[in-house]
């Protein structure tokens, strides 16, 4: 083997080094890196019982109801 191909091979050898490197790094930091969940606090109706994300819910009267109509059936309920 000549110069020229011991050359060539130290470069290929240095190629695979540094992607083999470059490689365990990414996994390190994909690793590290903690998936952002969006969590929401989930409630339930005080007139159906269903759950349901807090943020998403109807506000009457300091309470969270599901929907419009079960705050509306809520209302009624307390008017009688």
């Amino acid at each position: 083997m000549g110069m020229l191909g011991k050359l060539l091979l130290l470069l290929l050898l240095a190629m695979v080094v540094v992607g083999v490197i470059q490689k365990r790094r990414n996994e390190r930091l994909r690793l590290q890196k903690k998936p952002q969940t969006d969590v929401k606090k989930m409630v339930s109706c005080p007139v159906c019982g269903v759950h349901f994300a807090e943020v998403d819910g109807v506000w009457v009267s300091g309470k969270s109801y599901c929907s419009l109509e079960c705050a509306q059936k809520a209302e009624n309920a307390n008017k009688h």
